[in-house]
């Protein structure tokens, strides 16, 4: 929990949690590879990352001998969706939801991610139905995926 307003969740002053002992504990807590929320509630004051793969289409392509666009089958652009939860106590006290969003965009946006390509932000969008005591908001990103 954010001491104040001013209580950066980035400051260097806060412990790393490469230093934690139960560090594997805490970043299963917090970052999940499926769209996991059935374990948040009003108790659990912490935020949460959820990252999964998002809908695939394919790219068109220009057919000189039809004259038209067609769908090219080796290459589509594939979404990947981060979807971000913040406990509405910790966002009221220090706006983490913005923090947690500006970070992940920096680190993400307009980069090559291995296996993957460069990710850009196809859109964002508050999530409607959140759990009870919770705020979230989608980032999603878009790559060209070869077949």
């Amino acid at each position: 929990m954010p001491k104040n307003a001013f209580d950066s969740p980035l400051s260097p002053d806060k412990k790393d949690i490469n230093e934690l002992k139960n560090k594997d504990e805490i970043i299963k807590k917090v970052i999940s590879p499926t769209d996991k929320r059935y374990d948040l509630d009003l108790e659990s004051q912490f935020c949460r990352i959820c990252f999964y793969t998002g809908s695939r289409q394919l790219q068109k392509s220009y057919n000189n001998s039809a004259r038209r666009l067609q769908d090219n089958i080796y290459v589509a652009d594939q979404i990947y969706n981060f979807d971000v939860y913040v406990h509405v106590d910790i966002d009221n006290e220090d706006m983490r939801l913005g923090w947690i969003c500006n970070t992940l965009n920096e680190i993400l946006d307009n980069q090559q991610i291995t296996d993957i390509g460069n990710f850009r932000l196809a859109f964002s969008s508050p999530i409607d139905k959140t759990p009870d005591g919770f705020i979230g908001y989608k980032m999603a990103y878009i790559t060209n995926s070869l077949q």
